[in-house]
């Protein structure tokens, strides 16, 4: 149990980083929501620490942990439905299934997330082994491969299972510290792009068969996203670390994003700039950054608006544009109806 000096200490840290927040206009507030809730815990912990002491009776409230939430039969009503239909798909296309435990040596998972490692839950030490609980489905089957690679030499594995991060959760939209992942991968040998073309493909007939009727499936390619880093003057060291604030943007504005680039991770203002000019581009027909947009009605439409800095000059990036043209007729013998434009 922490201590009385402890609790104080990390009560001065946070009652500072709340401050700080406040103080900043441009802090998102969903952020500053969380910081506060973390501060109001600490001083709960602090009021139950001095009763303990006093000897008197600690009173509590009866709820669940930060970031989860009990699921009543009705919900899970709705979501074994949904399962169902999801794993009839994956096993449409030769998918089978397999089950990891839900924590893993930390050794596993140490240094395969970047920054976002900070986000996963470490467990005491239980008997000379180090075990964190898994931040999602793909590091353990890697690791499951490294394992079994000479019986599995190929396979299409899917896997439904809970994850767990230590992110400030937002239950509002969603964000929680306990929540499923679904993933489908496809490890082995193949023709390029095919296992690319297949996921798109089972990913429109899942939307289907829970009857979404209007939807957007976007696909990144890294080298696309590496060329406008390169061509706005980012340095490679700094590659991974301004793509990690890039990543941010679903969930942040654009001068929060831009503040962490310059002032965390030390990026030149006016480099920021330029990354600000591709990042902020819309439009409805073409999706900028590589992006490829799969609509309802199965039409496929893959654009680039990097031929206007000259990206599509740079070798590597050409495979980044030419893997993604392969992606798309690979999804149209999938059923999929293809577009490419013609600047490609």
């Amino acid at each position: 149990m922490a201590s009385k000096a402890d609790i104080l200490a990390q009560l001065q840290l946070q009652s500072k980083a709340v401050n700080d927040a406040k103080a900043d206009p441009t802090f998102n507030p969903d952020q500053l929501k969380s910081l506060s809730d973390q501060l109001a815990d600490l001083r709960l912990q602090l009021a139950a620490f001095q009763n303990i002491k006093k000897g008197r009776e600690v009173k509590f409230t009866l709820k669940t942990a930060k970031g989860t939430k009990d699921w009543h039969p009705s919900d899970m009503l709705l979501r074994q439905s949904i399962f169902r239909k999801i794993t009839d798909v994956f096993e449409l296309h030769g998918g089978v299934t397999i089950d990891t435990p839900v924590f893993e040596l930390k050794e596993i998972l140490a240094g395969k997330y970047g920054e976002d490692s900070k986000l996963i839950y470490d467990l005491q030490d239980q008997g000379g082994e180090i075990c964190s609980l898994r931040y999602d489905l793909t590091v353990p089957f890697a690791r499951f491969l490294a394992m079994n690679g000479s019986q599995y030499p190929s396979i299409k594995r899917y896997h439904i299972a809970k994850v767990y991060r230590r992110d400030q959760p937002v239950m509002s939209k969603g964000r929680m510290r306990e929540f499923y992942q679904c993933d489908f991968d496809i490890a082995g040998t193949f023709d390029p792009m095919l296992p690319d073309a297949e996921c798109l493909a089972l990913t429109c007939e899942i939307l289907d068969s829970l009857g979404i009727d209007k939807f957007t499936i976007k696909v990144n390619h890294r080298k696309i996203l590496d060329g406008v880093f390169d061509v706005c003057g980012v340095p490679k060291d700094k590659t991974r670390a301004i793509s990690s604030a890039v990543d941010k943007l679903d969930k942040m504005e654009w001068e929060a994003v831009k503040k962490e680039m310059v002032v965390d991770k030390g990026l030149d203002s006016d480099v920021a700039d330029k990354i600000g000019e591709y990042v902020k581009l819309k439009g409805e027909l073409e999706f900028p950054l590589g992006w490829a947009s799969v609509r309802r009605g199965k039409v496929l439409m893959i654009t680039f608006e990097l031929r206007r800095a000259g990206v599509g000059g740079e070798i590597g990036h050409r495979r980044g544009v030419v893997k993604k043209q392969i992606c798309a007729r690979r999804a149209q013998r999938h059923g999929a109806i293809v577009q490419v434009p013609r600047h490609l």
